[in-house]
């Protein structure tokens, strides 16, 4: 077989692996939770009552 058909074959390959490298990185950083703190773990009850009370008011 040819060089050129090699090389046709070699760069499919390389953006396969490519595209495969790109959906382990997206996947693996969505997969990662913040650190909690390490006295407790804070509620959704606490959230809300330590948000600020912005402009963001119902009217």
């Amino acid at each position: 077989m040819s060089a050129v058909y090699w090389g046709i074959v070699i760069g499919l390959l390389a953006m396969v692996a490519t595209l495969f490298v790109c959906i382990d990185i997206i996947y693996s950083g969505s997969k990662r939770t913040p650190a909690a703190p390490s006295g407790s773990v804070e509620g959704p009850s606490e959230a809300i009552t330590q948000a600020p009370a912005g402009s963001r008011q119902a009217a």
